[in-house]
């Protein structure tokens, strides 16, 4: 039985690995794929739009993408496009905390075990650090735009990590971006279809507040590593 027990673990990451490829196969080679694309989703949502269905299939969808570890950035700008900023800020945090916690939901129930098996326990540092500052260090990382959110939501997973912190980083960490995104393409909408002073300054508003997204958390690294630079004399 521990014998079985101990192979258990190996079924589960195996498993773990197979589900996160054959997302990816059928988002290359099923028309699954095409709903994580921005034609692919607006024409999805231009199918109901008027319809009460629109915002929950919306939300519905980028969870699903984001849980199967699917890019899901087109999906938050399609969001922002299709039902504007206050709206389209919304659903893209509802589907994207949702689909985050199921990836971290899966990836700790099938990765756990193996990752653990397979390493022999040389991560107990790592266990160790996310299991007491693991909320601090992941909202750092989502706030870096440039950090695969699909990466942290399973690599979270694999963790010593407690679920609550890991949830509460997520839903305050992409915040600030989700906002800024959704914005950008609202603003981007109506620069198109409005020939209006107004509308071209929220596009420019939203150019600068992306640069600002991209630049700040560089910025905050850089000076804390500086500070931690023996001082001379």
């Amino acid at each position: 039985m521990a014998r079985l027990g101990g192979a258990g673990v190996y079924v589960r990451l195996a498993a773990l690995v197979a589900l996160l490829g054959l997302a990816w196969l059928a988002a290359r080679l099923t028309p699954v794929g095409t709903f994580v694309t921005r034609d692919g989703a607006l024409a999805l949502l231009a199918t109901v739009r008027g319809s009460a269905s629109a915002p929950v299939l919306f939300a519905v969808v980028y969870a699903l993408a984001t849980a199967l570890a699917l890019p899901g950035s087109v999906l938050t700008i399609v969001g922002g496009a299709a039902f504007g900023f206050g709206w389209g800020a919304v659903l893209t945090t509802i589907g994207a905390n949702l689909g985050a916690n199921a990836a971290f939901g899966i990836a700790r129930a099938l990765g756990r075990g193996g990752i653990q098996r397979l390493t022999r326990g040389r991560l107990g540092g790592l266990d160790r650090a996310t299991e007491q500052r693991g909320f601090w260090g992941l909202l750092v990382l989502r706030l870096i735009p440039l950090v695969p959110f699909n990466a942290l939501n399973f690599g979270a997973g694999l963790t010593a990590m407690r679920w609550r912190d890991y949830a509460a980083a997520t839903l305050l960490g992409i915040l600030p971006g989700t906002l800024v995104y959704t914005f950008f393409a609202d603003a981007l909408v109506r620069g198109s279809t409005e020939a209006s002073h107004d509308a071209y300054v929220r596009l420019w508003i939203a150019a600068g507040l992306l640069l600002l997204l991209s630049v700040l958390p560089l910025m905050a690294g850089a000076g804390r590593a500086r500070s931690a630079l023996p001082k001379d004399g």
